[in-house]
Parts: C-alpha cells; structure tokens; sequence
C-alpha cells in the first residue's frame, strides 16, 4: 500500500490537499471514482475516492451526509476534480470534510483521474519491488547467519534485527537458551504459560499472541517428528507477513542446524552404548580397548547404574535429552544402552549428585508411569553380576518412582500430608490397609471392600505422591509407626 501523502507529495500540482494543509500519512488501499451520492456499496475501505461532484448539490445537509457516509464507511480520502462540474471546491464540502476528518484534496483542471490512479499503481509496484528486496535480503542474512561458525545465536541476533523486536530460542521445557536482545530475557519468560500449552497439544502446534504492546509468535522446532524447541519472536503490533515468513524460515534452518546436531550427536551416542553393553555383558577389558580405540574417555573404576523401565518404545534418546544437561558440567556425555522396555544408564560418581533431580523431573513431566531405580556406587567387574537384581528391583517398583538404593538405609519416614489432601479416593484408609496385610493384595481388598486392581491403582498413587517404595520394608515401618502415632491405622 501506498500513504495519501507520499502520493500528493509524488504528483505535486496534479493532487493539492484543501483539508487539511498536509495530508496525513495514511494508508490508501486503491484509487476508485464514482459519481454516486453513495458509493459505499461499492468499496472496502481505505480507498481515495475520485468524483467530479456531479451529484453534489452544493447544499449543507447533503455534503455533511455524503463525508460522514465515506468517513464511516473508511474511506482514506475525497478527491475533486475541478472542471466538468465545479470550478470551484465547494464550500460547503470543504466543511463537512473537515467536520467528518475525511481528507479532502483537489485533482485540478485538465488533470485527469486516470493520471492519479496511474502515479498510484506505480508507487505500489514500487514499493512492492522495495518490500521484495528488503525481505531478500533478509532472508539471505539469515542464511549467512545459519551457516557461520556459531549459527545459533547468529540466526536469533539476525531474526531479532530483521522484525525489528526481539528473539529467542527455547528448550522443549521452555528454558531460554539463546535471546537478543539480552535485555529481552523477561519477555522470553512471560510467555512461560503459552510455552506450556504448545507442548501439550503437540510438537506441530504454533501461536500468536499479544504481549504488551507487541505481537508475539511462537513456533516449535521439530526433528524427526520430535519437539526439539521452540523459537519466540516479538515485534510492534501488528507483525507483517514478511516478519512471519522471516520467522518460519529462522524456524526451518535451526531445525535443520538441530537436526546436523543431532546426527553426530547420535554417533557418539551409539559409540559409547557399545562400550557400555560390553560393560554390563562382563566384558570390562573388551570395553576398555574398545572405548580407547574410539577416543571415549576411560572407564571410571567404579559407577552407579541408572535403570528407567515404563517409556515405550525408541526412548533411549529422550532419556540422555533430559540427563545428560543435568552433568554438562563434567562431561555432558552418558553411556547408555536400550533393552525392550528398559534404559540402563552408567553413571560416573562425579556426576550421581545432579542425576536423581533431573530423572524425577523426568519422570513427572514426560513419562508420569515410568519407574527408575539408581544402583549403589560398584565396581565396574561387578556390573554383570548385579544386574539381574536390579531388574527384578525395577520390575517392582511402582510408576512414578526413583528409588535411590544409596539412600540412607533407615529413611525417615515419608509425610502424610499427601495421603492427607487427596480427595479422589481415601489413600490414608487404603495405605493403612495395605501395610497392615503386610501387601498381601487379595486380604487388604477384601478389607477395603474394592477389587484388588483398583487397589493396586491407589497404591501405585500414593507411591508416587509420598515418592517412596511402600514395598520397602523400612519405608513400610516407618510409614505404620505414623499412621499409628497420629491415630489413622
């Protein structure tokens, strides 16, 4: 679109303004000329209006009719053309103009319209060649950006510049990771809640939305079907397409620089399973000539084993996502090997301090029914004998649960207040029940009067929310001891 005054200022005498002195910079959407008292029917707003006054009858009443009418209707502005009709603008149109705030501008004798229409297709076609370049141009940084030697942030500081606002990137949790400006990062976190919403409908779902004063954009960043991202852009309202297309192709080339990552991410990766499958088949000297042909790092002598059953197919990957930012500060780097339902992980003792965070948060925002069981610190000859007994632990543990077996072997025991504010069904009567039939699932339903099923689902919830193994005969008597003292069993 072209404004009303780049357009007067573009044909000089051919277009002088009446009212105001200075045509405002507004935008006009097309040149249209009508004769017609009432040609709204006829128009969508936005455009200047070319008449010679032909149905104008000089009288105050229907000049103030006929400005409010286009005003209303959007009109940009009101063009005369003197001659034919008038030689003259009449005063009277000149007032109702300036009452309506519709522009009014003269097209003088022998100038004719088709010059005004012909000045204004012209200056469109050229701002569209100008918009066409810019957005090239854009579009080329980007790629430029992408292809530097640090693309990520590069393409963010590029796709911040070229809308004119701010940008960032973001974990598939909503965690910033990149943003520019860096003043922006509160911005980044307002929209923590929208973050949330697209990660539950699903890794092809995007959003606008306002914030503040601007438009805000939110695409996800996907690899292989997989969320792996977002990318949150934020201009003044309202973003113009040509932002929109900036941002999806800002989206397409960090998926593709994720997708690159993600290729010699996954060789290394199925590097280091090898490694940790001899590791746990007994193989330790195999392991060992075989880590230092590959240029791994050298197998600790002692390790903890981190077994996840519950997670459904393919979900190797998904497990070192999560933990393996959680131990960047030492090496960033798990081995890891996938056996059907389950996940065995090998963890260096530098790195078991940040582990059992980072799984239970795992467990509760991407595999709530998933258990995980953390093995005592062993040495790494020992691995193959122990593991049988660990997947029988595993195999046990109720959805929803780390069990810690470095834990203190007397653990305290849990809080009630759980159990207490669960409204959905009586978990104190049913814990109370299941402990005093010592688990014995047929005799502690009976007691309870509900199929053992459905106690097997309470069990497994207050498990989860208590975060402790009701199997554990310590848990278990520590658990009873304060059902006890506080009058519940």
């Amino acid at each position: 679109m072209t404004a009303l005054d780049l357009l007067a200022r573009t044909l000089g005498a051919d277009l002088t303004p009446v009212v105001p002195a200075v045509p405002p910079p507004r935008e006009v959407t097309g040149v249209h000329v009508s004769e017609l008292t009432d040609p709204t029917p006829y128009l969508f707003g936005g455009e200047l209006l070319l008449t010679t006054g032909m149905g104008l009858t000089g009288q105050t009443a229907q000049a103030r009719a006929y400005a409010a009418r286009l005003a209303g209707h959007g009109v940009a502005a009101l063009g005369i053309g003197l001659g034919p009709v008038h030689a003259a603008v009449p005063r009277t149109l000149a007032e109702a103009c300036a009452a309506a705030a519709l522009p009014l501008l003269v097209v003088p004798a022998p100038t004719p319209f088709l010059t005004v229409a012909r000045t204004y297709w012209s200056l469109v076609a050229a701002a569209g060649r100008e918009e066409l370049t810019t957005a090239l141009g854009a579009h080329r940084e980007l790629v430029w950006a992408a292809a530097g030697p640090d693309p990520v942030p590069a393409v963010v500081r590029t796709l911040a510049g070229a809308v004119e606002g701010w940008a960032a990137q973001l974990s598939p949790r909503g965690e910033v990771m990149e943003v520019w400006p860096r003043g922006r990062r509160s911005s980044v976190r307002e929209i923590a809640a929208e973050v949330a919403r697209l990660r539950g409908a699903g890794p092809h779902s995007s959003a606008t939305f306002p914030l503040g004063a601007e438009d805000v954009v939110l695409q996800p960043l996907t690899s292989r079907g997989r969320l792996s991202g977002f990318v949150a852009t934020g201009c003044p309202r309202p973003m113009k397409v040509p932002d929109r297309q900036l941002v999806l192709t800002a989206c397409a080339l960090l998926a593709l620089q994720s997708e690159q990552q993600r290729r010699g991410v996954a060789g290394a990766r199925a590097a280091r399973a090898c490694v940790a499958r001899l590791l746990l088949s007994g193989f330790v000297d195999a392991a060992r000539s075989l880590a230092a042909e590959l240029g791994l790092p050298a197998i600790a002598p002692r390790v903890r084993v981190l077994g996840l059953a519950g997670l459904g197919a393919d979900a190797l990957d998904e497990v070192l996502d999560a933990l393996e930012p959680a131990v960047a500060r030492h090496r960033g780097q798990l081995s890891a090997v996938a056996e059907a339902d389950q996940v065995w992980v090998l963890i260096g003792p530098e790195d078991a301090p940040a582990v059992p965070d980072a799984v239970r948060r795992f467990l509760a925002e991407r595999a709530p029914g998933a258990r995980a069981l953390l093995g005592a610190d062993t040495g790494v000859a020992e691995l193959h004998r122990q593991l049988p007994a660990l997947r029988r632990t595993l195999a046990g543990l109720p959805g929803g649960v780390l069990r810690d077996r470095a834990a203190p072997e007397v653990p305290t025991a849990p809080s009630l207040e759980p159990l207490l504010g669960y409204r959905r069904a009586d978990l104190v009567g049913t814990v109370a029940a299941y402990l005093r039939h010592r688990g014995q699932w047929e005799r502690a339903a009976a007691d309870l009067g509900v199929h053992r099923n459905t106690l097997r689902h309470r069990i497994a919830t207050a498990g989860r929310l208590l975060g402790a193994d009701l199997d554990d005969p310590d848990v278990a008597s520590h658990l009873w001891l304060a059902l006890r003292g506080n009058g519940l069993a």
